[in-house]
Formats: C-alpha cells, sequence, structure tokens
C-alpha cells in the first residue's frame, strides 16, 4: 500500500495537504518533537485537526520525536494522553522509553519509529517489529535498492522520505 504523508505546521498546511489529497498528516504539539522550526500544535488545535481530518477520511500521526529526559518523563505523559483523547491515530517517536510510555498509557496506539532513530538496514527494521513497532521510518541516506531489500524481507510497514 502507498501512502501520501504530509508534514502540517498549521491549520493551514494541514488543510492544504487534506485538500490535495494527503492520506495522513504529522505534526507535533507542545516540546516533543523535532519540528520545532515549525508551527505546533496545542492540544486544543491539535483536538480540532483530528476532527477535521478523520472527518475527510485522512490519518493524523504526532511526532514525539525527541529524547525525553527523567525531569520531562510527566509532561510527555500528559501530552500523550491528551493526544490519544484528541483522537490521534499514531505517534511517531525517536525514544523508545517513549514508545515504551505510549504502549503503557493507550496499548492499542501504533507507534512508528520515526526516522531519528536511524533505521537503515533489515536488521533494523526487524528490531523495530519486535518492539512492537507497526512502521519504521527508514533513515533519509538509503537508496531504492536498499529500501527494496528491506521491504521484501520483512512485514514491518516502511516509510521513506521523498
Amino acid at each position: 500500500m502507498l501512502e501520501l504523508l504530509a508534514p502540517a505546521g498549521s491549520m493551514e498546511s494541514l488543510r492544504a495537504a487534506v485538500q490535495n489529497g494527503a492520506n495522513a498528516v504529522y505534526l507535533g504539539c507542545g516540546t516533543f518533537n523535532a519540528r520545532q522550526g515549525a508551527k505546533n500544535f496545542t492540544p486544543q488545535l491539535l483536538a480540532d485537526a483530528v476532527k477535521y481530518c478523520h472527518v475527510r477520511g485522512v490519518d493524523v500521526h504526532l511526532t514525539l520525536n525527541t529524547l525525553v529526559s527523567d525531569r520531562e518523563v510527566s509532561d510527555v505523559c500528559t501530552l500523550i494522553k491528551q493526544a490519544a483523547l484528541a483522537g490521534v491515530d499514531a505517534f511517531i517517536v525517536q525514544d523508545l522509553a517513549v514508545a515504551k510510555l505510549v504502549k503503557e498509557i493507550c496499548p492499542s496506539m501504533e507507534i512508528h519509529g520515526s526516522t531519528q532513530m536511524t533505521i537503515h538496514d533489515l536488521s533494523g527494521a526487524l528490531e523495530a517489529k519486535r518492539l512492537g513497532f507497526k512502521r519504521a521510518v527508514l533513515s533519509r541516506e538509503l537508496s531504492l535498492e536498499e529500501i527494496k531489500y528491506i521491504s521484501e524481507r520483512t512485514d514491518i510497514e516502511l516509510e521513506a522520505f521523498v
């Protein structure tokens, strides 16, 4: 299956992505994401974004793709709960501790391994699958041949930047 996943740094860019055929969008909320240069969503705007997308059959993936320190765990847990209540479809994570928190707080939520995890070979994709990730966002440096090799040897969903 091929999915068009577009970044959304604001409601305007989210609407543009949806209106131009995106199957899913990814966005940040608060500070636990690598999208600090983009306008990030507040928890209330996140809920509005999810409603807008879901009415149109579009999924919302929330980026939680930074490393989280021990003193930030409470805050990231709060964000995970808020996002789950808002109805996000998946979390894109880098930190394995965050992946574990997502599984504890909302066990049925999809977790995608961020490109920041540097999954660049078959063994990395297989390990992500073993750890409960539904999707691995492959390293940006991979060639089409390398992506094909990995995809032919694992059933984890793969995502690649183009």
